[in-house]
């Protein structure tokens, strides 16, 4: 943010922010493509994997194609009035707005690649990828000290690289690893039924993702509309320190989310929803370890990090966190409910529950109620998802709710919040240097936390399943450092 300026960083949010509203279905096909290679693996019906890739591959060419252009056709729209921005801004947010046309077309068209990399629970390639991704990332943030003119069109299109390359690397590596992913387009192979099915349920978890996809950049839209672009690089920024706290849980369930699929077509429910149960657990404790020291120190860290921002950032960085948190705590029985395939009327419910943050937003906003309001909402409004996702699941997948609301929402809150509670404490009345303050306080709060939610929130199960996750990866980076040495 500092060498692209505030301005800058706030037009390049609210624009990946409309883009990313205008193909919200591209998290639902992942998510679809991936449940069904899932299902036919857990099978053990290699024939029908063959034809699932296929099918995938074909349909998310044109949907690429699409996209480039529904983006096309409402961009006059977007650009004449609607979204507010500075005139002397206007050319660089078109062109800003065609590269990252390209790259959501190619994100849409990589999906089947990406979705049989996670089905065959390949994740470290995947890792690998991201970081790719990730340098190319840096990098762009490094070149900008050295740009003098354009500095947010080099870094878009350094953004665009970063995708560009982590596809071929996908691409490739399936091409060669992956007998499934040899491509076969031949018509009489063509399984009509099977392309009803896959798409009555990538339909319906459409819904279910454009609802996401509107409550989080929806909500950039409103505020721009009513507060300009400060408002919306206040945004971006929460949204990027928010990005700490989800990446190893989001992360996890990917990793998780092949075996749940498996387990489901195997008729397994016992071992569905063990993994289901234990995976949210997981990605609580991953996502409200690292939260905690940002909501101690969110302050110090943008102080650290950006040297100015702009108002509303921190408390738009505390609301964020804690909606996600709240996300996180059941993951792994969303991901059950998706396995079932029965996810209609989930998928509406859930959908009007979250897509009402923006009206009710815009309501607000118009009454001249402050920016923070609308996190407010969002909070509210996770809660109650929350609710109705324990409810279906119960329905659908059989899921004890007085348990899960025991031993998987009503523990681990209690050992955050007095954990967090904690740390206040200690940072108030530890008066020594800010730097050594951060270090002690952080160092006690993840040592304690770690140990607290290990003896009381996971079950002897869950304990042998974590200490063996532990000891294989253990044992693969011991292997890896034996055979560079």
């Amino acid at each position: 943010m500092e060498e692209l300026g505030v301005d800058s960083f706030g037009l390049y949010n609210l624009i990946a922010g409309v883009i990313t509203l205008l193909s919200f279905f591209t998290g639902a096909l992942t998510v679809s493509a991936q449940r069904f290679l899932s299902i036919a693996i857990g099978e053990n019906n290699m024939i029908k994997v063959k034809k699932i890739f296929n099918l995938s591959l074909v349909v998310h060419f044109i949907l690429a194609l699409i996209v480039v252009f529904i983006f096309k056709i409402v961009q006059p729209f977007l650009f004449n009035g609607f979204l507010k921005i500075n005139e002397q801004d206007m050319n660089n947010a078109i062109r800003v707005y065609d590269i990252m046309i390209v790259s959501s077309a190619i994100t849409i068209f990589v999906i089947p690649f990406t979705s049989v990399i996670n089905a065959r629970e390949e994740m470290w390639f995947s890792s690998i990828s991201d970081i790719v991704s990730i340098c190319f990332k840096f990098f762009a943030a490094f070149i900008l000290y050295y740009v003098i003119d354009e500095k947010l069109l080099v870094y878009t299109y350094f953004m665009l690289l970063s995708v560009i390359i982590g596809s071929i690397i996908n691409i490739i590596w399936c091409r060669i690893r992956y007998l499934e992913c040899r491509i076969d387009l031949n018509k009489r192979d063509f399984d009509k039924p099977l392309f009803k099915e896959m798409f009555g349920f990538a339909g319906w978890n459409s819904l279910g993702s454009l609802a996401v996809v509107m409550r989080n950049q929806g909500a950039n839209v409103v505020l721009n509309v009513f507060f300009g672009t400060v408002v919306n690089t206040a945004y971006g920024i929460a949204n990027q320190l928010n990005a700490l706290v989800t990446t190893f849980a989001v992360t996890l369930i990917t990793v998780f989310t092949p075996m749940i699929t498996k387990a489901q077509g195997a008729d397994n429910q016992e071992r569905m929803l063990f993994v289901s149960v234990f995976s949210s657990k997981l990605s609580f404790f991953l996502s409200s370890l690292v939260s905690i020291p940002i909501l101690l120190y969110t302050n110090f860290i943008l102080s650290i990090w950006l040297k100015e921002f702009p108002e509303y950032t921190l408390s738009f960085c505390n609301s964020i966190i804690v909606t996600f948190l709240i996300m996180q705590l059941y993951p792994g029985i969303t991901r059950a409910i998706y396995a079932s395939g029965k996810i209609k009327w989930y998928q509406i419910i859930i959908s009007i529950m979250l897509m009402a943050n923006i009206p009710i937003g815009y309501l607000l906003f118009k009454n001249s109620y402050p920016p923070i309001s609308i996190f407010y909402t969002m909070i509210i409004a996770q809660f109650l998802t929350l609710v109705i996702t324990l409810f279906f699941a119960k329905m659908i997948v059989q899921l004890d709710i007085r348990k899960f609301v025991i031993e998987s929402i009503m523990k681990p809150c209690l050992i955050f919040v007095s954990l967090y509670s904690l740390g206040l404490i200690l940072n108030f009345f530890l008066d020594i240097n800010e730097i050594f303050k951060f270090s002690i306080v952080i160092t006690l709060i993840g040592v304690l936390y770690s140990f607290l939610f290990y003896i009381f929130v996971f079950n002897l199960n869950e304990k042998e399943l974590f200490l063996n996750l532990y000891k294989s990866l253990r044992n693969k980076i011991l292997k890896n450092d034996k055979k560079y040495n």
